[in-house]
């Protein structure tokens, strides 16, 4: 009896560890899942001085000065929202350079539209070192150096006589010009040749013919 007493106190004892442990393990693994939660919202130090860096100033006024890549036949045709704006077109070189008299070192150059369905020119005023970028002035018989511009538009300058201009800041060459040289061409002169040939024919003949009228 006594045996069997203490077999029903040491089940009921293992009952009561189980149900104690039981009552644990929830609040372990909740306590555990708070503590992970609460580790991976902490920023780290680099975060936190990547944002401090990346901190949006509201106080900053939008940037409205800088127009970027424009084309010259808007140029050529703008109004005054364009003046006094950083604008940067692409052209082609065409005429010559013009030497500018008020400013030293300076050199005039003009930028044609490559555009044909929205032609126009520009005058541009850059550096005399510039110069070196430039391997061909577009004409009749060339195509010139095409060059990007970036710089200052002006509607009508107060500086050159109230012309429509780009003072450029920065420079630089993507194609180089051409030269469009002529070969000569045979089939071009048979047609004259031909008529020729004829004409010296019909002259000879009309001379024989009138020689033997007489």
């Amino acid at each position: 009896m006594e045996q069997e007493m203490e077999q029903v106190k040491s089940a009921a004892a293992r009952e009561r560890v189980r149900v104690g442990a039981a009552k644990h393990v929830p609040f372990a693994t909740l306590l555990a899942a708070v503590l992970l939660a609460v580790a991976l919202c902490l920023p780290s130090g680099a975060s936190a001085v990547e944002s401090d860096e990346n901190a949006i100033n509201t106080q900053q006024m939008p940037d409205s000065s800088f127009l970027y890549d424009t084309s010259i036949y808007d140029l050529a045709n703008a109004d005054a929202s364009y003046d006094g704006k950083t604008v940067q077109v692409t052209g082609e070189v065409i005429g010559d350079a013009i030497w500018d008299a008020s400013s030293e070192g300076k050199v005039w150059i003009t930028l044609s539209s490559q555009d044909e369905m929205r032609e126009g020119a520009l005058s541009v005023l850059i550096d005399e070192g510039d110069l070196e970028l430039i391997d061909t002035y577009g004409g009749y018989d060339s195509v010139g150096t095409t060059l990007q511009v970036k710089g200052e538009f002006h509607l009508a300058c107060s500086v050159h006589e109230g012309a429509a201009d780009i003072h450029a800041e920065v420079v630089k060459a993507t194609a180089e010009g051409t030269q469009n040289v002529e070969q000569f061409n045979i089939d071009d002169f048979v047609v004259g040749l031909v008529m020729l040939g004829v004409g010296v024919v019909l002259t000879a003949l009309y001379y024989l013919l009138r020689e033997r009228q007489r």
